[in-house]
């Protein structure tokens, strides 16, 4: 019995060391290896700082003072203020304006690309710039041509004969949030068409070939066959755009901060002021995570809808 004993352990103490020196050497080892410095990466800039942030939006936390946890009594205040309501419809205004124009005008574009014309290469690169452009240069570009004392484009309307008043771009509520809504489409659009144009490429021409043979016009051929197939990467061009857009900050601060009389104030610009202007970092926190719950919902609808297509 002894000796049978002595047979048999060293069998059952190497079967767990050569199962682990398989896994190590197989390639599920290897993919974990690799994305191991990406995960710890993003634990630290991304998970840390959200963490942080849901900590401060339950705090009543002013610049210089201690922490006191007080629940949810900043989103309470959020919710009695006039001025964060006009921030939620000031948000979605800009985004839904910005997201509808920018997808028709991608989509325009992408089509354009897609054909062979002489030229094609260069008005590619041209219709990248503004999308290639940092966005302090290109707003304060524009913020100079919209100025209303000294904007460039009324000056010109007027030599033209086109107008005799000048356009109160960003003086007035209504051409100021237009302005802002022109301004960020003009930069994403680009996005948008290369994004579109590459996915468009990837449909077979044999499927199209075959649809214009039974008798399918070219608006039957996109909107039947093309677009159905690049439904996915609309879904996650178009999630990405909304989440930059509804949480962008710098575009907005750069060229209406605001204005006028808050026409233009979205998420990220009020928490900045109660952040920074006024230093009560756990009212601007809870502005920033006040839009989780919109972001939520969009992630698990585009989610659900590209299992769904596939």
């Amino acid at each position: 019995m002894a000796k049978s004993s002595v047979q048999i352990r060293p069998a059952i103490v190497k079967q767990p060391v050569a199962y682990k020196r398989r896994w190590w050497e197989s390639e599920a080892a290897l993919g974990y290896l690799l994305i191991g410095p990406a995960f710890i990466f993003l634990l630290i800039v991304l998970a840390y700082p959200f963490v942080m942030a849901i900590s401060l939006s339950l705090s009543r936390k002013s610049l210089g003072a201690d922490a006191v946890f007080v629940g949810f009594d900043n989103f309470g205040k959020l919710a009695a203020s006039a001025r964060f309501w006009l921030t939620v419809k000031n948000s979605l205004i800009y985004t839904a304006g910005s997201l509808v124009l920018k997808f028709v005008g991608g989509l325009a574009l992408a089509q354009l690309l897609n054909r062979q014309f002489f030229g094609k290469r260069t008005v590619t690169a041209l219709i990248l710039l503004p999308w290639i452009i940092p966005t302090v240069f290109s707003t304060l570009a524009w913020w100079w041509m919209l100025d209303p004392a000294n904007s460039i484009i009324n000056i010109l309307l007027k030599r033209w004969g086109l107008i005799t008043n000048s356009l109160p771009f960003l003086v007035d509520a209504t051409w100021a949030m237009m302005s802002l809504i022109f301004l960020n489409v003009w930069r994403g659009v680009p996005f948008f068409a290369i994004t579109f144009l590459a996915a468009i490429q990837t449909v077979s021409e044999e499927l199209l070939e075959a649809a214009k043979m039974d008798g399918a016009d070219a608006w039957q051929r996109f909107w039947r066959i093309t677009f159905p197939l690049i439904v996915p990467v609309v879904i996650i061009v178009v999630l990405i755009s909304t989440i930059s857009t509804l949480s962008d900050f710098e575009l907005p601060y750069l060229l209406t901060q605001g204005g006028p009389r808050d026409a233009t104030l979205v998420f990220g610009l009020l928490s900045y002021n109660y952040a920074l202007n006024i230093g009560q970092l756990g009212m601007g926190a809870a502005v920033s995570l006040a839009m989780l719950p919109l972001l939520a919902v969009l992630v698990i609808f585009s989610l659900v809808e590209m299992r769904r297509q596939n």
